[in-house]
């Protein structure tokens, strides 16, 4: 990926539309946001998103700018509930997540991870990302039950073993191993 050609509303573009037209929350499009942004530092583009420590995890103002922007523009729809905070948001019908031009595992990324959060609710994807980077806690005025998220985590994976949408352990092992010796 060439990140000069690729912006930051692209990366949310991608995020959104991997839902395949399922409404993304707030919480949901800032915390995969915030993944995408730790998981390939270095690889994005260079104005890309800065988390702050916030009241519920890692936040950036600038995600609710860019929503409002690709909104306008048409490439995303906004639905507002009945509180201005409850927006939820759709991926228009001319945008196609196969025709971002995003490198493959970025996108694949993206696609999991839409799929592992789009069904948590609030206090679960704020759980989850705590658990993850519990430095986020600093001005957290969310109240983390570190028990609650790992019994939370654990359910997810059954479920996700049960429906068959993840490796077991052992073939991740083997996936880990494998990569080892390519890197001797």
């Amino acid at each position: 990926m060439n990140t000069t050609e690729v912006s930051r509303s692209d990366i949310l573009l991608a995020i959104i539309a991997a839902a395949n037209g399922k409404e993304l929350s707030r919480v949901h499009l800032q915390k995969v946001a915030f993944l995408v942004s730790e998981e390939f530092k270095g690889r994005l583009p260079e104005d890309f998103y800065t988390f702050d420590k916030h009241d519920y995890g890692p936040f950036c103002i600038d995600i609710y700018n860019d929503t409002a922007m690709l909104d306008y523009w048409a490439r995303i729809r906004t639905k507002r509930g009945a509180e201005g905070s409850d927006e939820r948001y759709v991926i228009s019908e001319n945008v196609s997540f196969d025709r971002l031009q995003l490198d493959e595992d970025i996108k694949q990324y993206i696609k999991n991870t839409v799929a592992w959060v789009a069904d948590m609710s609030f206090g679960q994807v704020v759980r989850a990302v705590y658990r993850l980077y519990p430095e986020y806690l600093e001005r957290s005025t969310f109240e983390f039950d570190k028990e609650q998220a790992i019994h939370e985590s654990f359910e997810r994976s059954l479920k996700q073993l049960r429906d068959g949408q993840t490796t077991l352990a052992d073939d991740f092992i083997d996936e880990l191993r494998a990569a080892a010796r390519e890197n001797e």
